[in-house]
């Protein structure tokens, strides 16, 4: 596009110094007859705001309005002042990295038919990876937006799955302006990382006044600033175990042919038992309202429902992927009052809701045979069954009714659990010959 065609050009000025900025860059400014400049406390503008034909964009920002509202009437002026010709907009850093401004100007101006063109400027990431001397590319790096991530320590405890950072990989985050930016943050990362994961404050990055210091995540905290960005290394792959990923990673190694002869000979067949027996430490967890030996049991399952999907992707029947897939599209798909337009307002309706959704599953997969002439899974132990069919069958009891089924029947039939009956009478039995 011809430079004299486009009514708005957004540069990016780098670090500040005008030796910081590229040669396209300064021709624009050298050449603008209308220039708008993002200033940033902690960043020099060297003689840019003094000049006749530029305007302080933060002069016509509007704290008070709600966030994504704040740049309304600064992005109008811009495109309002392409009536008299072409229009620079000056932006610290790199346009596209970060600076709603930008984006909130280039739609305005795609919806009054304005042209744009960007210009790049030196980066945060260019900066911080030549102060650290890292590259972010080979390191895998996770970029941020610092402000982005704290305001979800609002909506804890319901913010689960929200951050998407993973401890095997370095993070890097932006816009950590202040102690309330930084204290969110802090409450995010700490149900990631160890209190003292050592984590990398860089203030004002490719500036004369750069500082770099090494903190505990714990002081994360009181670490914010104008001009401050954090590195947070990544953690072993083997210790980063609040990544599912790690304890999907050690399953198939303990699998692998020099992996652990125990976990090597296991089957489907022969983790069965297993899978039961920790259920059932699960469901004591619950009882004894335990909940840390719950949070240890829960573990062990999940354990146990890795190895099952390692030894099928072993045999290339499915993945752990395909396992959290098939639910997710499952629970989302059953609830379309939560995740679609579906309105729900009774009992009823949701009963309906649920029906529709499950008529709607089973036209895809088909019936998939799961459940016996009774309409249990065919593995319930008999005694939770019968609790199950006989309280909606009760048994009419006759001399050629099966002793045990009716002994079961008359517990049924007196509003009491089988299975509860049985354990306590079991205990006492123990306990009178011990």
């Amino acid at each position: 596009m011809n430079r004299a065609q486009v009514d708005i050009t957004i540069v990016g000025l780098g670090p500040g110094a005008v030796g910081r900025q590229t040669v396209a860059v300064q021709q624009v400014l050298d050449e603008a007859g209308q220039v708008f400049a993002r200033t940033h406390d902690g960043i020099d503008f060297g003689d840019l705001l003094s000049r006749g034909n530029v305007t302080d964009v933060l002069t016509l920002r509007d704290p008070r309005a709600v966030s994504g509202g704040r740049w309304a009437a600064a992005t109008h002026a811009i495109c309002d002042a392409t009536a008299r010709g072409p229009v620079v907009l000056a932006i610290p850093g790199h346009p596209r990295f970060g600076e709603m401004l930008v984006t909130e100007t280039i739609e305005a101006a795609r919806h009054r038919g304005l042209s744009v063109r960007v210009l790049d400027g030196i980066s945060v990431l260019d900066l911080v990876s030549t102060s650290l001397g890292v590259d972010p590319i080979a390191e895998s790096v996770q970029l941020f937006d610092a402000r982005k991530i704290a305001v979800l320590a609002a909506e804890r405890p319901f913010a689960g799955g929200r951050f998407t950072g993973s401890p095997r990989r370095p993070m890097l985050f932006t816009h950590a302006y202040d102690a309330t930016i930084c204290r969110g943050l802090h409450q995010i990362l700490g149900g990631v990382f160890p209190a003292q994961h050592s984590l990398t404050r860089i203030e004002a990055a490719g500036m004369p006044g750069e500082r770099i210091s090494e903190h505990p995540l714990a002081d994360l905290g009181a670490l914010g600033g104008n001009v401050v960005v954090f590195w947070i290394p990544a953690m072993d792959d083997l210790e980063a175990g609040t990544d599912p990923r790690t304890m999907q990673r050690i399953t198939a190694r303990l699998r692998q042919p020099d992996g652990c002869p125990w976990d090597r000979k296991q089957t489907r067949e022969s983790l069965r038992k297993p899978m039961i027996d920790e259920l059932y430490e699960v469901v004591d967890a619950i009882d004894r309202g335990d909940p840390a030996h719950l949070a240890e049991e829960l573990g062990d399952l999940f354990l146990l429902i890795l190895m099952q999907a390692q030894i099928a992707h072993e045999a290339n029947e499915f993945s752990i992927e395909d396992v959290y897939r098939g639910i997710a599209t499952k629970i989302v798909g059953r609830h379309p009052h939560v995740f679609g337009d579906a309105v729900v307002d009774t009992e009823a309706d949701l009963s309906g809701v649920w029906a529709e959704a499950k008529a709607k599953e089973k036209a895809v997969t088909g019936d998939r045979g799961g459940k016996d002439i009774d309409g249990q899974p065919f593995a319930m132990p008999a005694l939770e069954r019968a609790s199950r069919v006989l309280k909606t069958r009760p048994v009419a009891v006759d001399d050629e009714t099966p002793e045990l089924l009716r002994l079961v029947s008359e517990i049924v039939a007196r509003g009491e659990d089988p299975e509860t009956v049985l354990r306590q009478q079991l205990r006492d039995y123990v306990e009178r010959h011990s």
